[in-house]
């Protein structure tokens, strides 16, 4: 190749990587600011409990938390939120913490896009650290009041969803006062149970304890910029992770996305989630199921294995 040729080449190689940082700097805020925080997505897991009675093998919970209902998260978010549990159908909805971002008087507003919400064992919450400018108690009761008493709040309290079924549910663990071990007061041991904390580290208090923990305040870091650790809370310094599933001793934790945002509207590589839960007996870890887009990546994988594999 002749030097001006090669030179040429060269240019077209580097204009062609310019066009593509540029786009993808374009790219990114829009991403972040206008598509991301609405493309809500529905995650699917089986969860084991090994004293589950047979009779309620297959039954769902939808887990939705971090609503966030004030100046940062769209009204329309938490609408859709609302209209796509409710064609999920689940047999029960927990609900896990951070109603309002900020203002207390945010509660009503959103009790009204909850009321739509029905699930035939219930509908059972605890509180986040967002939940408390105004004490413990102003948000529950406007939630509560607004759903006509459909949603139930668990403060430090536990209740039996239905024969062999449980849930118990604590405090937030940074202004509210969480209490364990009041929490599993009157549990039967290795009672089947559904074990509700806003904040993840709310799990070391029931470690030694089998059950399905469910927690979210961490939004799934919210903001993930490749190359740069995931942001976490400041009281979770050392919490190993962000989003899905651990296990701690005999008890399994999911941390949920979340649906709202905090700090600024925006989400980028971290989508918004409700996570619909089949609760099955048995005692394997918990399993999440492959989304469209992994089943897709999945086919065609194969199908390149399979060309690549016929061309040589």
């Amino acid at each position: 190749m002749e030097t001006g040729d090669r030179r040429a080449a060269t240019r077209r190689v580097f204009l062609k990587l310019c066009g593509s940082v540029l786009g993808a700097g374009i790219a990114a805020p829009i991403d972040a600011r206008l598509i991301e925080p609405y493309a809500i997505e529905v995650t699917r897991h089986d969860v084991y409990l090994p004293t589950l009675p047979p009779t309620l093998n297959g039954i769902t919970v939808a887990h939705l938390t971090d609503l966030h209902r004030g100046p940062i998260t769209p009204d329309s978010v938490l609408e859709h939120a609302v209209r796509i549990t409710q064609a999920l159908a689940p047999d029960l909805i927990a609900l896990t913490g951070d109603f309002v971002h900020r203002d207390p008087a945010d509660a009503d507003p959103l009790a009204r896009m909850l009321a739509p919400l029905r699930a035939r064992y219930g509908i059972w919450a605890c509180l986040g650290n967002h939940d408390y400018a105004d004490g413990p108690h102003t948000v529950a009761r406007s939630l509560i009041v607004g759903t006509e008493g459909r949603i139930r709040f668990l403060h430090n309290t536990n209740a039996d969803v239905v024969r062999g079924l449980y849930i118990a549910g604590i405090e937030d663990t940074i202004y509210g006062v969480p209490d364990a071990r009041a929490a599993w007061q009157g549990i039967p041991d290795n009672a089947a149970t559904l074990y509700l904390t806003h904040n993840p580290t709310g799990i070391h208090g029931v470690a030694g304890r089998s059950c399905i923990a469910l927690s979210g305040h961490t939004h799934g870091g919210q903001i993930l910029v490749p190359g740069l650790p995931i942001p976490m809370p400041p009281d979770m310094e050392n919490f190993p992770y962000a989003a899905g599933w651990g296990t701690f001793g005999a008890a399994h934790l999911y941390i949920s996305r979340g649906v709202g945002m905090g700090l600024a509207p925006i989400r980028f590589r971290c989508r918004p989630e409700i996570a619909l839960h089949v609760l099955r007996r048995g005692d394997s870890p918990p399993r999440t199921m492959p989304g469209f887009s992994e089943r897709a990546l999945r086919r065609t994988a194969r199908a390149a294995r399979a060309i690549a594999r016929r061309l040589t």
